[in-house]
């Protein structure tokens, strides 16, 4: 049974970058359509969902500083979308750890 806070909880991704694949965590809370939470704790802007879709931008320090702007799509426990960074476009895929 889906619900508004489809999206809402931990989730573990995994992603490759060009230095090698790497993994990080988003926490997502949603409040009708808005979507908050943190990128590996960057605080996540522009946030906005409808209970399966979800698009956010985010200003990431780690490795490097870089502006990243990304949607996905959540089915259940798994999350797939893309996040443009620059000039790459990187494909991420995970899990919800917690609700």
């Amino acid at each position: 049974m889906a619900t508004t806070m489809a999206v809402d909880g931990t989730w573990t991704i995994k992603f490759k970058t060009p230095g090698g694949e790497r993994q990080a965590d988003l926490v997502f809370k949603t409040d009708g359509e808005t979507l908050t939470g943190t990128f590996d704790n960057a605080e996540l802007h522009d946030g906005r969902t409808d209970g399966k879709e979800l698009s956010f931008k985010a200003q990431l320090t780690a490795p490097f500083k870089v502006k990243i702007k990304a949607s996905a799509t959540v089915e259940g426990d798994a999350i797939t979308g893309k996040a443009k960074a620059g000039i790459m476009t990187i494909a991420f895929a995970g899990a919800r750890k917690t609700r």
